[in-house]
């Protein structure tokens, strides 16, 4: 069986992916399945997920690995931008899966590891987001990075992407620079995608660009 792709969608959203038409629950949900795609960075394969009553991508299930989840627009979900449904945890849950040290744990997406971010600035026109993430050692990366208008663990907009590849401990400090500056007060957040085994991460925590 193929895997399935979702790409070009307004899931929750009127046609120009900006009026509200959410559902009452996820808005994309992912159970038992692996090696899905759901959005590809192109700009008629970018899902926009917003509005729903639930998470707005949740992936559920042991069996659920190798799901893609790139550059999309996620925002305005009841629940989690992105939800890995981990052990002990229900699909209304809606809390965020801890890191564990070297990503040894196993579960939807392998409960892949998200970055931490550590600051988010803007000077004199130029954005600079610090971070780390703590994963398999040895492995490669993209961390994909999006602003925010507000506090949220969602991701509006893509600002940008790094690719990375962990040291022999699993970790691996990083800095990015978008090619537009960030408005100091949004909130950035971040993904991390194993190119290894095709898991994309939960969103990191929100961080705020300050000015200094």
């Amino acid at each position: 069986m193929s895997p399935d792709r979702a790409l070009g969608n307004r899931v929750g959203t009127t046609a120009d992916g900006k009026g509200a038409l959410g559902n009452g629950g996820d808005g994309v949900a992912v159970t038992a399945g692996f090696d899905n795609l759901i959005g590809d960075g192109t700009p008629s394969g970018s899902n926009t997920i917003a509005f729903n009553g639930d998470d707005g991508v949740e992936v559920f299930s042991i069996s659920s690995t190798g799901n893609e989840i790139s550059r999309n627009s996620i925002f305005s979900n009841v629940g989690l931008g992105i939800d890995l449904v981990g052990l002990g945890e229900s699909s209304s849950t809606n809390v965020f899966t801890p890191n564990d040290p070297g990503d040894a744990d196993e579960g939807p997406n392998n409960l892949q590891n998200k970055p931490v971010l550590s600051s988010a600035k803007t000077v004199s026109a130029k954005t600079t987001i610090a971070g780390k993430l703590d994963s398999i050692p040895n492995q490669p990366y993209t961390i994909e990075f999006f602003s925010n208008p507000q506090d949220t663990n969602e991701g509006k907009k893509l600002i940008g992407e790094k690719s990375i590849t962990t040291s022999a401990d699993g970790l691996r400090t990083f800095t990015f620079s978008p090619a537009t500056s960030v408005a100091v007060g949004q909130e950035i957040t971040a993904t991390a995608f194993s190119t290894a085994t095709g898991d994309t991460s939960e969103f990191s925590a929100p961080k705020r660009v300050a000015s200094s």
